[in-house]
């Protein structure tokens, strides 16, 4: 049995960039969106209405990790 050499990459197919925001007082979520502007107002926004100030913030990057064609499987020395 070989070991195969798998190799990782941005997923072409995905969104890249999707952020998202939530209140770390009372767990409160923005939508997800491409659309950083949009997540700064959610913040801003709900910090008004609820005076809460402590949000923690996150942007994703997709990957996809699939056996690399360039490094085919070693083979296990018997």
């Amino acid at each position: 049995m070989g070991f195969v050499n798998y190799r990782m990459r941005r997923d072409a197919e995905a969104e890249q960039g999707r952020s998202h925001a939530w209140c770390m007082t009372c767990g409160a979520r923005s939508k997800e969106t491409v659309d950083k502007r949009a997540v700064r107002d959610w913040c801003i926004g709900h910090a008004a209405e609820s005076r809460h100030a402590r949000f923690r913030g996150v942007e994703s990057t997709y990957f996809v990790v699939a056996p690399d064609p360039e490094r085919p499987a070693a083979q296990e020395e018997s």
